[in-house]
């Protein structure tokens, strides 16, 4: 994650050094990516929920040609009221702070989320996916690699086209 003004926030209200916050924002992306390729679902208080969701095989027809498109895999996020947030315990695990402590890490990132959300602010966490607007909509876009790595097991089939006869 490389936002300075999370990273910030995170020292001044912590009271933690700016090489740590980073290490452990790094470290809290790394165990949501870890838990979505897992698990195929992960919350996040203050963002929403993310899914891992099942394409099937489906086909176009094109005039005198029918395409046919492989099952995929794609990332999905809801904005949705989170109950069951994975963040603390992902925080806690993954940095090594006692629960108290990595509680009010997630209290204080878990804000800046929502306050991101709110304001539709460009929102990157390398390694997952970013937030941002685009054509007017504000969207979750996943990062490529996580992509590639949830289709791992479609990477061999590839669309083909049927001429109709």
């Amino acid at each position: 994650m490389k936002h300075d003004a999370c990273v910030a926030r995170l020292e001044k209200k912590l009271s933690l050094d700016k090489q740590r916050v980073i290490q452990f924002l790094n470290a809290f992306v790394a165990g949501l990516v870890a838990e979505l390729i897992e698990k195929g679902e992960v919350s996040v208080k203050g963002l929403g929920y993310f899914k891992v969701v099942y394409i099937p095989f489906r086909k176009e027809q094109q005039e005198s040609v029918v395409r046919a498109l492989p099952p995929r895999k794609k990332i999905a996020f809801l904005t949705r009221p989170v109950v069951d947030s994975s963040t603390r315990r992902i925080i806690g695990a993954r940095t090594g702070l006692p629960d108290a402590e990595a509680g009010a890490f997630c209290k204080v990132l878990s804000g800046y989320f929502r306050e991101s959300l709110e304001k539709k602010r460009d929102l990157a966490l390398e390694g997952l996916g970013s937030f941002r607007e685009v054509e007017g909509k504000y969207i979750f876009v996943p990062d490529q690699m996580l992509q590639e790595i949830v289709n791992n097991g479609f990477e061999h089939l590839s669309a083909f086209e049927v001429p109709i006869q």
